[in-house]
C-alpha cells in the first residue's frame, strides 16, 4: 500500500501526547486562506524553487521535457529564472540534476513498510514519553485506504496513534480508521457561515456533523481552532465554538492555536500567492482562552489546563 506524503517530522511535541513522529500526507478538501502547509493542498508532487540558491546554469532549461524553465538576463545584466507552473509536471528531472538544490520536488510516494521502518527508529522516545505517531496533512483522511494500512501496522507494533483532521469528507471515510486510532485532533475553524464561504471554502454542516458522529464512537477528542486576527478571534466566535463543543462527551480539551506567517517562504518557492494575516496578541489569546474555559477545559501553552 502506497500513499502520497510530503514530510515525516520527528520529535514533534505539539501533535498529540508525548514525543511523536508526524507523517504529513498530501491532498486537502478545504482551501483555508491562511493555510500554513500550501504544499499539502494538491495530492500531486509540486516543484519548489529556491531562487536564492540558483546559479543560473541553464541545465534545467535543457533538461525539462515540458519547457517549463526559462533563464534570461535583464537590461542590468541581472540573471532571472522563471518557471511556467502551467507547464511544469513536477517530473523531478530538473531537481535530480540541480546540484545547488535550488529545485526540489515536494511530495513523494511512500509505502507503508518504509514509513513504519522510519517511525519505529524512535520507538524508545514514544515509550518513554507516552508518545507515538500522528497522521496530518493536508487532510489525511482523504487517503483512507493508505491511512488504514498504516494505522493497522502501527497498532501491530503497539504504537499510540493520532490523526489531525478537519472533517470535510463523508463520515464513512473516517469511520474506517477509528478502530485503529487512540486520539483524534479535530479542527473547528469557525461556526459563522460567512467565514466558511469567504476564507475556508469547506462544508460547515458536513464538518460539524462528522464531529458529532465521531463523538458517539467513544474515542478521545481534542478540538483545535486556528486563531486569525480579525477573522475568527472575536468573543462571539470563540464563545460559540466553545458552547458547541461543550456537549461532546469525549472531549479531552480545547486548544486555540495562534496564526503564524512563517509559511510565506513556502508560498514563494511554490510560486503561489501569499495572503498575509495577523496573529492575535498574547493578551487577546488569553482573553479568548478564558472565555472558552467557561464552557470547556482549555489547554493553554502558557498555563496548561484552564
Amino acid at each position: 500500500m502506497k500513499g502520497s506524503i510530503f514530510d515525516i517530522q520527528r520529535f514533534a511535541v505539539h501533535d498529540g501526547p508525548g514525543i511523536r513522529s508526524t507523517v504529513f500526507l498530501k491532498g486537502c478538501s478545504a482551501r483555508c486562506a491562511w493555510c500554513h502547509n500550501p504544499e499539502s493542498l494538491s495530492i500531486k508532487p509540486e516543484l519548489q524553487f529556491y531562487e536564492d540558491r540558483c546559479l543560473y546554469c541553464g541545465k534545467c532549461v535543457q533538461l525539462c521535457p515540458a519547457g517549463a524553465h526559462k533563464t534570461e538576463k535583464n537590461e542590468a545584466s541581472a540573471s532571472k529564472h522563471t518557471i511556467n507552473r502551467n507547464l511544469c509536471t513536477a517530473c523531478g528531472i530538473c531537481a535530480a540534476e540541480c546540484f545547488s538544490n535550488a529545485l526540489i520536488v515536494s511530495g513523494r510516494v511512500e509505502d507503508v513498510d518504509e514509513i513504519i521502518r522510519q517511525v519505529l527508529e524512535d520507538r524508545h522516545y514514544y515509550n518513554e514519553s507516552g508518545g507515538g505517531v500522528t497522521l496530518s496533512g493536508g487532510e489525511p483522511v482523504l487517503q483512507t485506504e493508505f491511512c488504514l494500512a498504516l494505522l493497522k501496522a502501527l497498532k501491530e507494533n503497539k504504537i499510540h496513534t493520532t490523526i489531525q483532521t478537519a472533517g470535510f469528507y463523508p463520515y464513512e471515510m473516517l469511520e474506517k480508521l477509528l478502530p485503529y486510532l487512540d486520539l483524534v485532533m479535530y479542527d473547528v475553524k469557525a461556526v459563522t457561515d460567512g467565514i466558511y464561504e469567504k476564507h475556508i471554502h469547506g462544508d460547515k454542516e458536513l464538518a460539524l456533523g462528522n464531529l458529532s458522529r465521531l463523538d458517539s464512537a467513544g474515542i478521545p477528542i481534542i478540538v483545535r481552532t486556528p486563531c486569525i486576527s480579525g477573522i475568527n478571534d472575536s468573543d462571539d466566535e470563540i464563545t460559540a465554538i466553545a458552547e458547541l463543543i461543550s456537549s461532546l462527551k469525549n472531549l479531552e480539551h480545547y486548544k486555540l492555536i495562534p496564526y503564524h506567517g512563517l509559511a510565506r517562504v513556502k508560498y514563494d518557492i511554490l510560486g503561489k500567492d501569499f495572503k498575509g494575516f495577523d496573529a492575535p496578541s498574547k493578551e487577546r489569546l488569553g482573553i479568548l482562552e478564558e472565555l472558552a474555559s467557561r464552557y470547556v477545559k482549555v489547554f493553554s501553552d502558557e498555563r496548561g489546563i484552564l
